[in-house]
C-alpha cells in the first residue's frame, strides 16, 4: 500500500513562536460567561524545591493492621496514624549521636489505625455511567482500601539498600511503590477472558506504529497472541528487520506490513499516525485503531481483578459503546497501573486524554500534529470543539514506561536531547529528556495546561474541568437495551499461558 499519499504536509510544531500564535480555543469560551481568563496558578517547580534532601521516595500499602506492625517492627519506627510520610532512617546518620535502631521502639497497634473520612459519593454520576453501560458486559468494581498507605523517604542510596535489607523486599531505583508484606503477583498468571466459541475481531482496522523495534513487537506479539489481524506502519530503512521478525516470532499470518513514504523525518509518531489513518479512509473504513509499539496485554477489570482477555472481544465492546453516540471521536483503555484493582472506578469516563492505544472516528476533523504530546493536543481540540473522548475503565492496557524500550522516541528524541547533562553522562538515562515534550503542549494549550516537576522527571499537567459539560450524545436511531452483554466471555481459571499463541 505504498501508494497511499500523505493527505497534507505534516506540522511538528517546533517552532515555539508558531505553537504559541496557533493555540487552538476555539469553543472553550462556551464554557464561561465572560471572556477565559487565566485560571490555572503556576504550578512549575524547581527540582531544588521539591527534591530538597530527599534521593528517593516510595509509596508503602499495607493491606491489615497486623502487616502495618511488623513493618514499623522491622525498621523500628512507630508511625501513628497522622503521620503521612517519614524517613529511613527517622534520623540523619551523620547529625545524630545514635544510630535509630540502638533501641527498640515500641509499637502501639491502636495508634496506626488511620481515622476514615466518610465518603460521599455522587449518586448522579454513578447512575449516569451505569444508565449507560446498559447492553455491556458485566461490570462490578468496589472500594477494597488498604489499611494505610505512606510515604517512605531516603536521603541516599545506602539508607534506600538497608531499608530494603530490613523490610526483606528487593526493590530498584526504577520502584515507586510496593505493598508489605509483598504481594503475590502471580496469583492471576492462570486466569484469562477467553471466547470458546466464536472469537471476535476487532471491526476497524488495527495499526501499530513502531520504528526501531523488530527485536521486541510488543504490541504485535500481544494481538497475534489474540489471533487479531493488524497492520504495522514501519518506515523503509527498517523493513528488512521486521520482515525478518515476523517469522522470527511466528506471527506474519497476523500482520501486515505497511511501509510509510518517509523515514527518519524527525517529526515525531503523529506523521506515520496521519498516514496509517490515510490509509484506513482508502480502504473504506469509518474508524480505526492505532496503537504504540510497546503494549505488552490487554485487560478487563471485573469485581476488583485486572484480568487479562485473549481474544479481540475487549477492542469490540469498545467499538460497539463508542459507535452509539454522534459525538464521541476519540476512545481507548485506560493504562492498568493508574487502576488500582481494590479501588472503585466508573466503567469509562469523559473527556480526558487518550493514550497509547485510541479509536478514532475518521470523520474526525482534527488530525495529529507536533513532535511531542500529540495524544494530548489532538484530544484536546476535539473537546474544546464541545465533543466527547471516552476513556475505559472496564478495559486496560499494559503499556511499557516512556523510555524503558530502546527504538522509537526513546532513541530519537528523550534520550538525545539535553544529553550534555552530567546524569545522561553517568548513567545513560535522562531525566530532562521530556521537559521539550512537555513545554510544548503548555505552548500550544496555554489556557488549560502547565509545566510540572514530578516524579524525578518534568510532566505537563491539564485542567480538563472545563469540559466536563462535554456529554456524549446517542445516535437517534439507537435503542438502548437493558441489562447486560459479556459477549461469550467466560473466565478460564486454568489458562495454559505457557503455550498460548
Amino acid at each position: 500500500m505504498g501508494d497511499v499519499k500523505e493527505s497534507a504536509e505534516y506540522d511538528n510544531y517546533m517552532e515555539a513562536d508558531a505553537r504559541k500564535n496557533d493555540t487552538y480555543s476555539i469553543g472553550l469560551d462556551k464554557f464561561f460567561d465572560e471572556p477565559l481568563p487565566v485560571v490555572l496558578q503556576d504550578m512549575t517547580k524547581s527540582k531544588k524545591v521539591v527534591e530538597s534532601d530527599v534521593w528517593k521516595s516510595i509509596y508503602v500499602h499495607f493491606k491489615t493492621q497486623d502487616d502495618m506492625v511488623e513493618f514499623c517492627t522491622k525498621i523500628n519506627q512507630m508511625i501513628p496514624s497522622k503521620v503521612k510520610s517519614t524517613y529511613h532512617p527517622l534520623s540523619d546518620v551523620n547529625n545524630c549521636l545514635f544510630a535509630d535502631d540502638d533501641v527498640a521502639v515500641a509499637i502501639d497497634p491502636s495508634k496506626l489505625v488511620p481515622k476514615r473520612k466518610e465518603v460521599v459519593e455522587s449518586d448522579d454520576d454513578d447512575k449516569y455511567w451505569k444508565s449507560q453501560w446498559q447492553g455491556m458486559p458485566e461490570y462490578t468494581q468496589n472500594n477494597a482500601n488498604s489499611f494505610r498507605t505512606i510515604t517512605m523517604k531516603f536521603r541516599n542510596e545506602e539508607d534506600y539498600n538497608d531499608f530494603s535489607q530490613k523490610i526483606g523486599q528487593e526493590i530498584t531505583d526504577k520502584t515507586k511503590s510496593i505493598w508489605h508484606p509483598k504481594l503475590n503477583v502471580t496469583k492471576n498468571l492462570k486466569l484469562r477472558w477467553v471466547q470458546n466459541e466464536g472469537r471476535t475481531n476487532p471491526k476497524h482496522p488495527m495499526y501499530i506504529v513502531s520504528k526501531g523495534r523488530a527485536d521486541t513487537m510488543i504490541t504485535s506479539r500481544s494481538f497475534a497472541r489474540m489471533h487479531i489481524p493488524h497492520y504495522i506502519v514501519i518506515e523503509p530503512q527498517d523493513e528488512r528487520a521486521y520482515e525478518e521478525a515476523l517469522d522470527n516470532f511466528d506471527i506474519r499470518k497476523y500482520v501486515t506490513l505497511l511501509v510509510a513514504p518517509f523515514s527518519n523525518h524527525g517529526d515525531g509518531p503523529g506523521r506515520a499516525r496521519n498516514w496509517a489513518w490515510d490509509h484506513s479512509i482508502s480502504i473504506g473504513a469509518t474508524s480505526h485503531w492505532v496503537f504504540d509499539d510497546n503494549i505488552s496485554d490487554f485487560y478487563r477489570l471485573h469485581e476488583n481483578e485486572r484480568i487479562r482477555f485473549e481474544s479481540g472481544v475487549g477492542f469490540q465492546v469498545m467499538e460497539d459503546f463508542v459507535d452509539r453516540y454522534d459525538n464521541v471521536y476519540i476512545a481507548g483503555p485506560q493504562y492498568r497501573f493508574f487502576i488500582a484493582p481494590d479501588q472503585s472506578y466508573p466503567a469509562f469516563v469523559a473527556n480526558t486524554r487518550i493514550y497509547s492505544a485510541l479509536l478514532i472516528r475518521n470523520d474526525c476533523k482534527h488530525r495529529w500534529r507536533g513532535r511531542y504530546n500529540e495524544d494530548t493536543d489532538i484530544c484536546l481540540r476535539v473537546m474544546k470543539d464541545g465533543d466527547v473522548c471516552i476513556q475505559f475503565n472496564a478495559f486496560l492496557q499494559g503499556k511499557c514506561a516512556t523510555q524503558t524500550v530502546a527504538g522509537g522516541n526513546t532513541a530519537e528524541f528523550y534520550h538525545a536531547e539535553n544529553t550534555e547533562n552530567d546524569e545522561f553522562k553517568e548513567t545513560g538515562y535522562n531525566t530532562e529528556g521530556t521537559v521539550n515534550k512537555s513545554q510544548m503542549l503548555v505552548d500550544m494549550h496555554p489556557d488549560v495546561a502547565r509545566l510540572v516537576w514530578r516524579y524525578g522527571r518534568w510532566h505537563h499537567w491539564v485542567d480538563y474541568g472545563p469540559f466536563k459539560v462535554n456529554k456524549p450524545k446517542l445516535k437517534d436511531d439507537f435503542v438502548m437495551s437493558n441489562g447486560t452483554n459479556n459477549y461469550g466471555m467466560t473466565l478460564d481459571r486454568d489458562f495454559d499461558y505457557k503455550n498460548a499463541k
